[in-house]
Formats: C-alpha cells, structure tokens, sequence
C-alpha cells in the first residue's frame, strides 16, 4: 500500500479523536440508551478494524491466494459484522431507530445490498488506485455519508413523510458525523485494501478522485431498492 502523506494523516488522526471526543461529550450530556448505544457502537467498530490490524499475521496470509476475491468478501463479512454488532447493542441497551430495523435479517436485508456493492466497486479501484490508508479512511466516511446520511437520513424520510433539517444536516455532518462515520466504514475497507497489496498492481489510471467517488454511484439502484423493500416491509405489516 502507499503510505499515507503525513498531514493527511495527521487530519484523520485528529478527526477521530475529535469523533470520539464528541461522542462522549454527547452521552455525557444526554444519558439515553442512544447516546450510549452509539457511543459504544462506533468505537467498537474502530476497535475491530485495530483488533483485525494486530491479528494480521494471523489471517491475512490466509487470503493471499486469491486477494481481489477475498478483499470482496472480507469487506461484505465485515459490513455484516459492524450491523450486527449496532443492532445487538442497540436491542441490549434498550434504544430505538439506530440500526436500519430491530431484526437482524430484516436489517441485513435492508442494507447488505449498499454493502456488498460498495465493497466490490472499492475493491475494483483500490487495485486499480493503490490509495493510502488516511485516503481509504476518508473515502469510507464519504461513502457512510452517502449511503447512512444522504439515503437514510434525507431521502428515507422524505418519502416517509418525516422530512429532515437540511441545513442541520449539513452542519452535523461535515463538523461531527463525517469523523464518526470513518470508524463505522474503517473495517469494510481499510482491511480488504491490506488483502488486496497480495495482487500485483495494475497501471494506474490518472482518474484517482474518479475512482474514489465510483462506489457512491451504487448509490442511486440502492436508493430505488430501499424504497421499495421499506415500503414491501410496510404493507405486510399492514396486511399481517
């Protein structure tokens, strides 16, 4: 992999303490199931992309056979792991309305699609790219952006009738949940671009900003199955 420029590092170093520090300030000052349960759910997820980081002479030989197939996998592995992970501290905390349903198959229904088609549009221009670790970082915090924030938190509840504050929006999400969103995404792509350094690099295209934003295009068929598997889950609902 190439190694990250150093003030590129030092802002995403500096982003995620900022995110953690904002986390805690939030459940500090709030104390509700929510706070906690996002608290614990995003440094959790941080913690497993650092637990998957020092286990590496463990595992990561193990998928050097096959490395864009197995960064494939690994990344939609971990997506699932990171939904459950949200929705078991969710449900064990008593909250509501953090993971995209209160059961797991349901959730998983719901979103693995983004997930599986965003890790194997990544995997594609990653081997392609090569981009460093603080860059990867920062593309899966845009990436959450898209999919958690413009989907699930714009679009979602515009069709359902809530409607949201844009300008709120905006605001939280470039000065806190950008950061936060980074450890969410960390294990979904950070370890699959470790698996695929085993494939031996392609010539690299000059399209590197391109390339990155590719996997938020996945975006617009998600969009359209979203809707309809939120509104397939409401009429049964309904009918049961």
């Amino acid at each position: 992999m190439n190694k990250s420029p150093r003030g590129l590092r030092i802002l995403v170093i500096v982003g995620i303490v900022w995110a953690l520090i904002m986390l805690v300030a939030r459940e500090r000052s709030d104390k509700t199931p929510e706070a906690m349960t996002y608290l614990l759910s995003i440094t959790g997820s941080g913690l497993y992309t650092l637990i998957l980081y020092w286990t590496r002479p463990l595992w990561l030989p193990r998928l050097a056979n096959h490395p864009l197939r197995n960064a494939m996998i690994l990344g939609s592995f971990n997506a699932a792991f990171i939904e459950a992970l949200f929705l078991w501290i969710q449900n064990s905390l008593g909250a509501h309305g953090i993971a995209a349903a209160d059961n797991l198959w349901l959730d998983l229904i719901l979103t693995m699609p983004w997930y599986i088609g965003m890790v194997i549009i990544f995997v594609i221009i990653q081997n392609r790219q090569r981009f460093s670790p603080a860059t990867i970082l920062l593309l899966g915090g845009l990436y959450e952006v898209g999919a958690d924030g413009i989907v699930g938190g714009l679009i979602i509840p515009a069709v359902s009738g809530t409607g949201a504050n844009l300008p709120q929006w905006i605001v939280l999400m470039i000065t806190i949940s950008f950061w936060q969103l980074i450890l969410v995404y960390s294990s979904m792509v950070l370890p699959s671009a470790w698996v695929i350094a085993f494939q031996p690099a392609p010539a690299v295209t000059k399209r590197p900003l391109i390339d990155g934003l590719r996997p938020l295009f996945w975006l617009v068929p998600y969009t359209v199955y979203a809707i309809i598997a939120l509104l397939a889950v409401y009429f049964v609902t309904q009918a049961a």
